[in-house]
């Protein structure tokens, strides 16, 4: 099982950073819907009725990992709810998401 470090040494497991990840894309979720009411990109305004919403880290996980970081996996301060289209220009990539 692979294992990372974060920027204070604790060793944790590829489970436990999935795990930590799901529950902070859940709470940042959850407070904007909180906040305003509904979900939206926080980039273009776009909500869930203009397509899917993608929450998306302004580090990446693998950056976060590899850089012996990987609280950042799970840190809600830098994650941002984007919808596919700027999360797709964000990370430039061709991300392969289904629409279900």
């Amino acid at each position: 099982m692979n294992h990372y470090f974060t920027s204070d040494g604790e060793r944790v497991s590829q489970s436990t950073i999935d795990s930590r990840t799901r529950e902070a894309k859940a709470k940042v979720l959850q407070n904007q819907r909180d906040e305003y009411g509904y979900n939206f990109c926080e980039e273009c305004g776009a909500n869930a009725n203009s397509g899917p919403l993608d929450c998306s880290h302004d580090v990446s996980v693998k950056k976060a990992k590899e850089t012996g970081r990987t609280e950042l996996c799970w840190d809600t301060k830098i994650i941002v709810i984007r919808c596919r289209n700027r999360h797709k220009k964000k990370d430039g990539l061709d991300l392969q998401f289904s629409n279900n």
